[in-house]
């Protein structure tokens, strides 16, 4: 069931809605270790008698708010994480550790596993919910991969958000950060699971930020899993609200759709105030519609690391059903040299190079197709004097004339190109690959909303 659904199951309510790493293990509820080894709580606590209580399901947050009727709360203090040394709020290194003040896990390092487990008394159907702080830095909106039981690993958006306060808060495109790094929201990463006592929930930190004013890979604090009775309303984000889709306007041929976005820095909004890019621009302008940002800043289409299109494109749940996949040919294949590849005369996924540009864009259009079935469109940036990616584009036309996928080839587009070196170019571009927010509202997004609206009529 994608999110889109659930939301607006809450309207109608309303209207009458693996990067593991190896290591030892303490519990969130143990600050120090009792030795220079790493130690494991008991997992069951003694009465005065000496006899073992069991776990039982909790009825408030750590904050102390209480639960609502039907849900289950997993403490970061009773979570299990694997020990190691991460960036703390001071922007130093630190040891990952539970912060009794703010009931959550900070310094969390690249690899750092945080392992839930559902007390006893709990089972049923439960949409899934992680608190987080924010970020000393926001350039991923895939911070964690999530694994429930011996289940597929897999990643959903996290929308991070940057505190004013931060060494690394970007201030060139407006002032957006706001509050402190131990601001906290719930964010949705799973519907309808069926849990029950002893079940496991494991986060992973897998694809952190990074930032040259910080002294290595960063991730929020980690805080609670809340398990909510499937389909019930639960405020997120930091704002701490129950998001509401609009009703789709049917005259609109953008409205009502949920469109998955697949890319690095300029799908993510590097640049821009508060990371607002095309992605949000569309989704804020088309009622009914949820875009979904699948993006890390510096990835490459190739498949040479785990963050790779490729790679995190797998991590992407089998359950979404989106209505149309996006992707964005990324400028880091060409400023990085990686090898171009040929485009095959086959279909079959075992006959593409997934380390070439050529075999990694034939990869993703065939795993879509096959596991999505929905269309797939490609998206260029602007002209730009960048080696390589001219190239790119010619070779990404080359495969649409294969695949009859879609391309918003901007690359090309004349009028885009005029401005190329004016004084309005320097307004809407940070450089000659990233938009600030005025470059994505005004620029970027018609030009893309035109292509996608044609597109989608021709392949419905």
């Amino acid at each position: 069931m994608k999110r889109k659904a659930f939301i607006m199951a809450m309207v109608m309510c309303m209207m009458g809605s693996a990067v593991g790493t190896t290591g030892m293990t303490v519990y969130a509820e143990e600050n120090t270790a009792e030795s220079e080894e790493s130690v494991e709580t008991e997992e069951s606590t003694e009465s005065e008698e000496g006899t073992e209580t069991e776990a039982s399901v909790e009825t408030s947050t750590e904050a102390g708010d209480t639960l609502a009727e039907g849900q289950v709360l997993l403490p970061a203090s009773e979570a299990v994480f694997t020990e190691g040394e991460g960036v703390g709020p001071n922007n130093e290194k630190e040891p990952t550790s539970y912060d009794e003040e703010v009931g959550m896990i900070r310094a969390a390092a690249q690899g750092t596993e945080i392992v839930y487990t559902v007390p006893e008394g709990a089972e049923g159907t439960y949409d899934m919910y992680l608190t987080v702080s924010k970020v000393l830095a926001a350039f991923s909106s895939q911070p964690f991969t999530f694994t429930i039981n011996d289940g597929e690993t897999f990643s959903v958006p996290v929308d991070l958000q940057v505190p004013a306060d931060s060494p690394a808060s970007y201030t060139e495109d407006g002032e957006y950060d706001e509050g402190t790094l131990t601001d906290s929201g719930r964010f949705l990463i799973k519907q309808s699971l069926e849990l029950k006592a002893g079940d496991t929930i494991k986060v992973t930190c897998a694809f952190g930020c990074k930032a040259p004013t910080l002294k290595g890979m960063v991730f929020p604090y980690v805080g609670d899993v809340l398990l909510a009775p499937a389909g019930s309303e639960v405020p997120t984000g930091y704002d701490n609200t129950v998001k509401t889709v609009p009703e789709a306007d049917p005259s609109d041929p953008l409205a009502g759709l949920n469109i998955i976005w697949l890319g690095s820095s300029v799908t993510y909004g590097a640049q821009a105030g508060g990371h607002y890019s095309m992605v949000d621009a569309i989704q804020d302008n088309h009622p009914g519609t949820v875009c979904e940002k699948y993006a890390i800043s510096a990835t490459t289409l190739v498949n040479e690391k785990e963050d790779s299109y490729v790679g995190r494109m797998k991590l992407i749940s089998k359950d979404e059903t989106p209505d149309l996949f996006v992707v964005q040919l990324s400028t880091n294949d060409a400023t990085t040299g990686k090898p171009m590849g040929e485009v095959t005369d086959s279909t079959d996924p075992a006959d593409f190079d997934d380390t070439t540009i050529a075999g990694a864009i034939e990869t993703i259009i065939s795993y879509v197709k096959e596991t999505f079935g929905c269309p797939v469109v490609f998206y260029t940036g602007t002209y730009a004097e960048k080696e390589n990616y001219e190239e790119m584009v010619d070779l990404l036309l080359q495969i649409q004339e294969k695949w009859g996928i879609g391309v918003v080839d901007m690359f090309h587009n004349e009028d885009m190109t005029a401005i190329y070196g004016t004084d309005l170019y320097n307004e809407y571009m940070h450089d000659e690959v990233h938009p600030f927010r005025k470059g994505y509202v005004e620029w970027w997004t018609p030009v893309i909303e035109e292509y996608l609206t044609e597109f989608l009529g021709e392949n419905k």
